[in-house]
Parts: structure tokens; C-alpha cells; sequence
């Protein structure tokens, strides 16, 4: 298990801004000191803390080596700016920024912004999708409900590729889902409490696993057709034979679901003592992009598992 630090806690009644200032600087010093693993911050606008990117940016002198994630409130943010700061901190870390990606949730904060909070979502949706395609592709035309990009450059690289880790933060059921379905990972609210945790960790699990058989699943079927076919049954085995239905295919033969499930898999060829598994995460037909994401999330969450 790894531990991280929350850098943007509050200032005590009264304290100066420069000396909570140094303070946040000195706790990094001592998480790097002490073998923590990250440093975090979020977009508190208006509530007396600090700018998040300009925070962190600070911090990366303080405490090299340690990964930076920030909580950004995405529906009040403009993807290009975002995107900008962020593929920037990635570079200024070496490539160990995590972005935490938030709906947000005071009033305040909105009215200031001059944004309805009944837009949150479609925003979100919208800004993450500009950002990664701003990180990824050297010219884009993006025509959205609330932006306009023309053939515009792409944003500046950051260092990880294709982009930086993405967590979802959610509190509730849907949250939780939308993480399971569009990111690395979920940030679990620090105001839950250890049973909502417990059963929205079955949830986000569940969900993973589900989300996994939809994608693959037209392009299993069209191959598994198309082999069956070719006549390829009679180089199998009996029991291995794959003109059967795909619940059916799907027993014994796939690595997919949360990283636990997966990895759980892979420990199955292990004791078996097979060395080395060579993974299809492309199946005919199937977008790009989801197979770089397969391979991203594996690399990230499962591998480090088995590779010492």
C-alpha cells in the first residue's frame, strides 16, 4: 500500500498567507523525507487556499520523485488552459502528475464562474474529451455544446503517454460507475465512510468487469465466427472448441475485469509456470483507442503486480 499527503488543508484563523505558504512547502519536504508517495491538491476556489498548478508547480522543487495529483473541478475549467497546465506539471514532475477529475459541487463556486450547476456533467464530458484529444492528436477540430476548437495545434505533450493518469473523484453510486467506465481509476470522497466504501468497491468492480465484456464483445464474436468458419475447431482440442456461444468462449480463455480480477487471472498461468503472457488487447474492428487504454490500465495496474 502507498500513502499520499493532502497539501491544501486550510489556514488557521488569522495566519498569515505567507507563513501557511512556507508550511505547505515544509510538509512537502517531510513527505518526501519520510517515503510517502504523493502530494495532492484541489481546485478550492474562493475558500482561502491556493491556486492548484501553481501549488504544485512550487512543490516539484520541494519534493522530486514524489507524484503530484490534483483534484480539478473540469465544468468550470476551459480544456485548452487545462490542458496546457497540466501536460506542463507532468513534464516539470517526470511524468508522475495524476489528474483527479471532479464534477465539483459548491454554489459559490459556480455563480463566480458564470456556469449553471445543471451543466456540470455534459461540461465534464466535454473538457476531458477536448484535453485528451489535445494531448494526443497535432491538430484538432472539435465542434461541442459549449466549445468550438477550428483545426487549432495540439496542447504541449506531456510526458506520459498518451496522457496523464486520469482517476475520476465520486462520491455517489453514478460517480463510481463513470470511473469504472471512462478512467484509470476512482478517488474514493474522503467523507466516505468505510460501508459506503466497501459497497461502492463491489460496484466499481462489477461495473469494470461489465464494461469489459461490452467492449470486446462484437469484435470476439467476429473472430471466433470467422476462425470457426475456417475449419480452425478441427486443430483444437474437444473442449477447446470455439463455434459455442460467447458466454461460453468467454470461460478460461479471457484476462478482463478490475485489475484485481485480472490479476487474479495471471496468477492462475503462474502456477502453472508459464513465463511469459502475450496479450491481444487489438481485436479486429475494435477503435484504438480502446485498446490503448487496455494496454495503458494492464501496465499500470496489474503488471507491476507480477514484474519485480
Amino acid at each position: 500500500m502507498r500513502f499520499g499527503i493532502i497539501l491544501d488543508g486550510g489556514n488557521r484563523p488569522g495566519q498569515s498567507r505567507e507563513e501557511a505558504f512556507l508550511e505547505r512547502l515544509e510538509t512537502a519536504r517531510q513527505a518526501k523525507r519520510h517515503g510517502f508517495h504523493s502530494l495532492w491538491v484541489g481546485q478550492g476556489y474562493l475558500n482561502n487556499g491556493w491556486h492548484a498548478t501553481a501549488l504544485l508547480a512550487r512543490v516539484t522543487t520541494e519534493a522530486p520523485g514524489l507524484e503530484l495529483g490534483m483534484v480539478a473541478l473540469l465544468p468550470l475549467q476551459h480544456p485548452v488552459e487545462l490542458a496546457e497546465q497540466i501536460a506542463t506539471l507532468d513534464v516539470m514532475c517526470g511524468g508522475r502528475f495524476v489528474l483527479a477529475a471532479a464534477l465539483g459541487w459548491r454554489d459559490f463556486q459556480f455563480r463566480a464562474f458564470g456556469v449553471p450547476q445543471s451543466q456540470r456533467l455534459s461540461r465534464f464530458q466535454e473538457v476531458l474529451a477536448i484535453m485528451q484529444q489535445l494531448w494526443t492528436q497535432e491538430c484538432i477540430t472539435y465542434r461541442g455544446r459549449y466549445f468550438q476548437l477550428e483545426e487549432v495545434p495540439g496542447a504541449g505533450k506531456p510526458l506520459q503517454q498518451p496522457f496523464p493518469r486520469l482517476l475520476i473523484a465520486a462520491n455517489l453510486d453514478p460517480g463510481v460507475v463513470r470511473a469504472a467506465k471512462m478512467a484509470d481509476g476512482w478517488l474514493i470522497s474522503s467523507r466516505a465512510t468505510l460501508p459506503t466504501i466497501r459497497r461502492q468497491v463491489q460496484l466499481y468492480g462489477a461495473e469494470d468487469r461489465a464494461t469489459a465484456i461490452k467492449t470486446i464483445r462484437p469484435y470476439v464474436e467476429w473472430l471466433y465466427r470467422d476462425r470457426a468458419a475456417l475449419g480452425h475447431n478441427r486443430a483444437l482440442p474437444e473442449t477447446d472448441r470455439i463455434d459455442v456461444p460467447f458466454e461460453q468462449v468467454l470461460e478460461g480463455r479471457f484476462i478482463l475485469g478490475s485489475a484485481e480480477e485480472c490479476a487474479a487471472e495471471v496468477a492462475k498461468y503462474q502456477e502453472l509456470g508459464v513465463e511469459e503472457l502475450i496479450l491481444r488487447c487489438q481485436w479486429p474492428g475494435m477503435p484504438g483507442e480502446d485498446a490503448l487504454r487496455a494496454v495503458r490500465l494492464f501496465g499500470r495496474e496489474v503488471l507491476p503486480r507480477f514484474v519485480a
